[in-house]
């Protein structure tokens, strides 16, 4: 059976079916990074975490403060 035109709907099928499992990763995705969200609120709002940008800044300066002193020997 030699039916013109069904070898494009078997692709056409392929096709949808990536498209179908990609929206399904996608959603997947999505309500990962909602939870994520509401988690990152929730300890941010009753748990004391530090400031990484901050710490992250501290460490600038003081790598920094070394450098522009080489005469200092200790």
């Amino acid at each position: 059976m030699n039916t013109p035109g069904l070898e494009n709907a078997f692709w056409c099928s392929r096709s949808m079916l990536g498209h179908v499992s990609s929206a399904v990763v996608s959603s997947r995705d999505q309500i990962g990074f909602a939870f994520g969200n509401v988690v990152g609120m929730y300890l941010a709002q009753n748990y004391e975490i530090p400031d990484i940008g901050k710490k992250l800044g501290d460490i600038k300066k003081d790598i920094e403060a070394k450098k522009k002193s080489p005469n200092d020997k200790s």
